[in-house]
């Protein structure tokens, strides 16, 4: 957790330590530094400067180096250089020298001296405060011989121990007050000085007479233990932690330290010191973070609160690291209980960020009135969240906490494991998150996360269904609502229902259909609500709206499924077809009610007339695939029992919109079974809604066609008048467009019968006839479209152009039409766009409307755009130049208004335009760029929209080529390269001028266009070398320099170009790709192109070492060490790529790389490249054994939930597993990944033992088995 935004991260457990009152704190001279203390560097530079020895003395000599790097950083004065002798050493050969008592008399006077000052002392008494035991007293060690700890209030009454006389932690002695270690500064004038100061007072208190080793050894196995002001190579720190840690089997979760610096680099340097390592950025970062600590030291239960009452916030207004605080306190028991019982309670968007799966996921985008992007990972990650997880990163272990599952630190429920009983227990974290869940489910959000969930714990189930059952806490729609979310998590999912319908056809084959058969029909057949994530935006962001403006679709997609696994092959007996039938009419009364509970409005079933009047493919919803089954049983049914048949309709109601209404309507053509005068009266009956129901339009049509001739005259003239009133008017329909609406369903309806042959009375044959007349633009061809089946309009918004309504009309009132029929048709899914019919049917004359417009200064954008896209390409020559020409003379203003549509329509059309007239089409082109360059900078401006969340935008890079190729610049600068001509294609062909001098004035483009035409140059520079080295390498090579102002657009589209770049061009920019590293990384790009830039240097390793378009091992290496931790573990799962793809490639490019290159320093085996090297190996297949010989020599203990070891015991694909095939391996493996203290045991180990034994017996008495082994008998 961090307490801000820089400070450093400091582990959980520490904190909770820290809040019990059981930690130390071991303070070294970094701890004084502010209060005018020196470091051990200047105390002994101060000392020999004292004694002046001579120039050609041994402690000269030692001491020269140091000064040498005095001058570089404080870093190098303190460090501990390899080359240089220690500082101890150095006091050993004054003591020599000059006397011991001498020399330390000068310390003492050194460290007299009093600074005066804010600072002076404060950071000491932080750490009093963080330190303090149960008591109120600081529990503090120093190797510092100052007596700043001494300071403030009450700071004389404190209890000091001085060595020898520690106390005796053994025998129950407390640690409370200040333990001098090294010993405690006395006055200048005493006669003794007794301080641990040279080399041979270190071996005499750590090692020869060892209670400094003894003191903290036993120190250890009481306390949690914390180093400030210390480096891995400091004297008291080598002798001490060394001598502890020299089995490297010392439990890193007792000792902490601070140091400055990357994680990666202080975990390595403390790692063999048996130390857990805390990494900060800066010095006042880490104080400034110590003093929120003392804060919380102070009352970790008022700090708590002050969280908590955090979480009232949305936490999209948060911070990373504020949402970490709330999620530290969330990891707790006691946390989350307070969270739970919190007043006001927090709000309900908490549990976005508890679910790692909801925070994790891939930022989505929407459309129309949803567009925009939202990015989950800024609006909840935590500070500590993966950046970039390696590809298939769950596979190989890499994930975030997920808040909301079992964690390490949760107990185990005694009831967890157990044959009977309802449900297993929640460990007691999650059970106290449980009523903070169902309490807030008054928001919307919540029920979107629900439905995100594959399931719902049990407890959490009954929890919710107690809140909705409550009257006073919910509106009637949000109760409806859950009620349904409910009604899916109880439901057993596909898995099962599959398994289900398999029994049931094994149950039949066996028993036949009993009524026991028949019930479980029944069952497994019942409808169910199938609820999937949302589209669009709606995937990633929920809803933030009140129940009553939240509809269904931004909760999830909500479908209805039975009978899905459905097939013929389950045959019924005709004698059981009643029965099945009547199961199966209830299974659609509750399917019909599930679809009115889920608020369907576009519902289609398939047609029940499959091979009559269809045009297209069908597509239908789940639910209604059930239809076709209804239907074979009830024509079987209908041709043996029609009177059981005709008992069976007449029950169906007709008021049914989803499953009856056509059934019913198909029934009635069904001549053994209804009479056709009945079936007329009953068609009569319906209502309006009913008669004029689109989606029965066909059944109802079908029916009086087939059966016309069968009714009687008056049934005839009955229906014809019934057909030839029309609709109603719909409640929100135009006055002014009612009537010729009506009229025109009225007489496609009509006209449709009369085709069919059905004859009409006179007197309403000519009425029909008259109608028609009066409609504009009729055509007979209308009537068809009312009953053809057309499959690509099922379930979804098709758009008409045809253009009948405008074509005959003069030019001078095309457009004002067009702009009233862009509109939805009455009763249809159907947008009518007749302008663009009318572009590609008489393209002249929608140009000529247009061209009219524009006289009285109006250019309609849609139209226009309508006419850019459009028009075909087979128009006349005449057409083509006029269209040309037109474009041409469009005003700046509305080819900026146009300059998308105009871009795209250059990147698709230019070399068209070219051929059919040079001039014509390098006129339109510069008229189109001269447009866009006189707009203002939203003219160039690519469609991709800003990030944001909570109304914050979030900063990406706009100059990338995934915004060049959605903005007009970019199109203009890809239709340039569309039309270099073909003889261009030959190697050292030249691109022409006059297209390299537009190339160049698209870099000069306002706002961000100029990015976009630079980052699209740059994704062809493999192409560019190839057939014009010279031109690329004067104006495009350049902007690769990492100094050149275009230099980030330019690496963008060049890393997106695809696999490694040619040879020539490798060997021109080669210096700058070995020093991509790490320069690439700090680009806020979309994509993470550091690892495309990975692979292709090591493309360049692997397949082409020491050419010189390749790299050297040496090389390899440098760029390894340059790269950052992500980056460096996204390329071993690349090597692991390139050996499970390339023939031989483990043994040929993998292991080479590895033992030749990998850089072999400690900073690099970090927690993180465990991982990745772990995800490497267990794809190995049979070279496991050898792949991890190369790679054993950097494997490290680490925490083992990090890892998924049970890749090495997995029979996936019936394959053997890891630890079967290759036991001694595995053996090997585990033992050196294992830490000798572990907090839980892995429970993969003992199955790995299990196999590892059982493969080879021998293994039994290996030293590494029995290690392992005893960590799990003792577990």
């Amino acid at each position: 957790m961090r307490f801000h935004s820089d400070g450093p991260s400091i582990p959980d457990s520490l904190l909770e330590k820290s809040d019990a009152r059981s930690v130390v704190f071991l303070c070294g001279a970094g701890v004084s530094l502010s209060s005018g203390m020196p470091t051990f560097f200047q105390l002994t530079k101060d000392v020999i400067s004292f004694f002046d020895p001579p120039a050609d003395s041994e402690i000269m000599a030692a001491f020269q180096p140091w000064l040498r790097e005095e001058n570089k950083d404080y870093i190098a004065n303190a460090h501990q250089s390899a080359a240089n002798v220690p500082l101890d050493q150095i006091f050993n050969l004054l003591h020599l020298e000059y006397g011991k008592d001498e020399v330390n008399a000068l310390v003492t006077e050194r460290l007299s001296i009093r600074q005066e000052g804010n600072d002076f002392g404060s950071q000491h008494a932080l750490i009093k405060r963080i330190s303090s035991s149960q008591s109120g007293v600081p529990q503090i060690v120093t190797t510092n011989f100052d007596r700043l700890f001494e300071l403030g209030e009450n700071g004389e009454h404190l209890k000091r121990h001085v060595p020898p006389a520690f106390p005796d932690l053994n025998f129950g002695a407390n640690i409370e007050g200040i333990t001098y270690l090294h010993g405690r500064l006395v006055d200048v004038a005493s006669e003794s000085h007794p301080y641990v100061l040279s080399s041979a007072d270190f071996g005499r208190a750590y090692l020869s007479e060892g209670w400094a080793t003894n003191f903290i050894r036993h120190l250890l196995e009481r306390y949690t233990v914390v180093l400030v002001g210390y480096q891995a190579e400091d004297p008291p720190v080598k002798y001490l932690l060394q001598g502890l840690n020299h089995d490297g089997k010392y439990d890193r979760s007792r000792l902490y330290a601070f140091d400055l610096g990357s994680s990666e680099k202080i975990e390595a340097k403390w790692r063999d010191r048996g130390v857990t390592a805390i990494a900060f950025s800066a010095f006042s970062e880490l104080w400034k973070s110590m003093e929120a600590w003392a804060d919380r030291a102070d009352d970790p239960r008022k700090w708590c609160a002050s969280i908590i009452a955090k979480s009232q916030q949305d936490p999209k207004g948060l911070a990373p690291h504020e949402r970490g605080q709330v999620a530290h306190v969330l990891r707790t028991v006691q946390g989350a209980k307070l969270f739970s019982e919190a007043d006001p309670a927090p709000h309900p968007e908490w549990v976005c960020v508890m679910d790692a799966n909801i925070r994790s996921t891939t930022l989505s985008s929407g459309y129309g009135d949803d567009a925009g992007t939202f990015d989950p990972k800024a609006a909840y990650g935590l500070d500590d969240d993966v950046s970039g997880a390696l590809e298939d990163g769950r596979k190989h272990g890499i994930g975030n906490h997920n808040l909301l599952v079992w964690a390490n630190k949760d107990e185990t429920p005694s009831d967890f494991y157990r044959v009977m009983g309802c449900f297993e227990a929640l460990p007691k974290r999650l059970g106290h998150l449980i009523p903070w869940i169902s309490k807030s489910i008054d928001s919307p959000m919540l029920a979107w996360w629900a439905i995100q969930q594959s399931r719902l714990h049990p407890q959490l189930r009954q929890a919710i269904e107690g809140q909705v059952a409550n009257p006073e806490i919910l509106s009637e729609r949000a109760r409806h609502i859950w009620n349904l979310i409910l009604e899916y998590h109880r439901a057993p999912r596909n898995l099962q229902r599959i398994d289900d319908w398999s029994a049931l056809k094994k149950r039949i084959k066996v028993e036949g259909w009993t009524a026991g058969v028949l019930r479980e029909f029944r069952r497994v057949s019942t409808p169910r609500l199938e609820i999937k994530s949302p589209r669009g935006l709606r995937q990633s962001r929920p809803p933030c709206l009140p129940w009553d403006k939240v509809n269904f679709d931004s909760l999830g997609q909500w479908e209805v499924v039975f009978l899905e696994w459905y097939r013929e092959d389950l045959y019924i007996p005709d004698d059981l077809l009643s029965q099945v039938l009547g199961i199966l009419e209830d299974q659609l009364t509750i399917a019909s009610g599930l679809l009115g509970d889920i608020g369907t409005v576009y519902f289609r079933t398939p047609t029940l007339y499959p091979n009559r009047e269809v045009n297209g493919k069908e597509h239908i919803t789940k639910a209604a695939k059930a239809l076709p089954c209804f239907v074979q049983l009830f024509d079987r049914l209908a041709a043996t029992q029609p009177k059981l048949a005709h008992a069976h309709v007449t029950a169906w109601p007709v008021s049914d919109k989803f499953f009856f209404r056509k059934l019913k309507l198909y029934a009635f053509s069904k001549v053994d079974v209804f009479d056709a005068d009945y079936v007329a009266e009953q068609v009569l009956l319906l209502d309006q809604d009913t008669f004029w129901d689109r989606d029965v339009v066909r059944e109802l049509l079908f029916l009086m066609a087939d059966r016309w001739g069968q009714f009687s005259e008056v049934g005839r003239n009955k229906l014809t008048d019934r057909i030839l009133t029309g609709p109603d008017q719909r409640p929100n329909g135009s006055d002014e467009e009612f009537p010729r609406l009506r009229d025109e369903f009225a007489a496609r309806y009509g006209r449709y019968l009369e085709l069919q042959g059905c004859e009409l009375a006179v007197v309403r044959s000519e009425r029909l006839a008259e109608m028609i007349k009066g409609i504009s633009g009729w055509n007979d061809g209308w009537v068809a479209s009312v009953v053809t089946n057309w499959g690509s309009r099922i379930g979804s918004i098709s758009v008409d152009k045809n253009p009948d309504v405008i074509l005959s009309l003069p030019v001078n009132e095309i457009v004002s039409r067009a702009m009233e029929e862009h509109s939805s048709d009455f009763g249809s899914f159907t947008e009518k766009r007749p302008f663009a019919g009318l572009v590609k049917l008489k393209p002249r004359k929608a140009l000529s409307s247009l061209t009219v417009e524009g006289k009285q200064g109006n250019y309609p954008e849609v139209f226009w755009s309508s006419m850019i896209n459009d028009l075909q390409a087979n128009i006349s020559p005449r057409l083509r130049r006029v269209f040309l020409h037109r474009v041409a003379r469009l005003p700046n203003s509305v080819t900026a208004e146009l300059s998308h549509t105009l871009g795209r329509w250059l990147e698709k059309s230019l070399l068209t335009a070219l051929e059919f007239d040079d001039d014509l089409g390098w006129t339109v082109y510069d008229h189109i760029v001269d447009g866009i360059f006189s707009g203002d900078e939203e003219a160039a401006q690519s469609s991709i929209g800003e990030i944001s969340y909570g109304g914050n935008v979030i900063l990406r890079s706009r100059r990338t080529i995934d915004h060049a190729i959605n903005g007009p610049v970019g199109m203009c600068m890809k239709a340039l390269f569309h039309t270099v001509p073909r003889d261009t294609q030959a190697a050292v062909a030249r691109i022409p001028d006059h297209i390299k001098s537009r190339v160049e004035r698209l870099f000069l483009a306002p706002g961000e266009g100029s990015d976009h035409a630079v980052s699209i140059a740059s994704s062809q520079l493999n192409w560019l070398m190839f057939v014009d080295p010279a031109w690329t390498k004067e104006r495009l090579i350049p902007m690769l320099d990492f100094e050149h102002p275009a230099a980030e657009p330019a690496w963008n589209g060049f890393l997106h170009s695809g696999p490694l770049p040619s040879q020539p061009l490798i060997e021109m920019i080669k210096p700058l790709l070995f020093s991509l590293f790490p320069w690439v990384e700090g680009g806020s790009w979309d994509r993470d192109l550091s690892r495309v830039a990975a692979e292709w240097l090591g493309d360049m390793r692997v397949f082409h070492p020491n050419e010189p378009s390749g790299l050297s091992g040496g090389e390899m290496r440098s760029v390894l060490r340059a790269m950052s931790d992500d980056t460096r573990n996204s390329f071993i799962s690349w090597l692991g790529h390139i050996g499970r793809i390339s023939d031989n490639g483990w043994e040929q490019h993998v292991i080479p790389l590895i033992n030749g290159d990998w850089p072999k320093e400690r900073r690099f085996l970090t927690t993180a490249s465990m991982s990745a090297w772990f995800g490497l190996l267990v794809d190995t297949g049979d070279h496991f054994p050898a792949v991890y010989e190369a790679v054993k020599k950097f494997l490290v203990a680490v925490d083992t939930d990090d890892l998924q070891l049970y890749q090495l015991i997995d029979e996936g694909d019936n394959q053997k597993p890891i630890a079967v095939l290759f036991p001694e391996t595995t053996l090997d493996f585990l033992n050196r990944v294992i830490p000798p203290v572990v907090l839980r045991l892995p429970y993969e180990l003992p199955e790995a033992l299990a196999h590892i034994v059982e493969v080879n017996p021998d293994l039994t008495s290996d030293p590494r088995y029995l290690r392992l082994i005893d960590l799990v008998e003792r577990s």
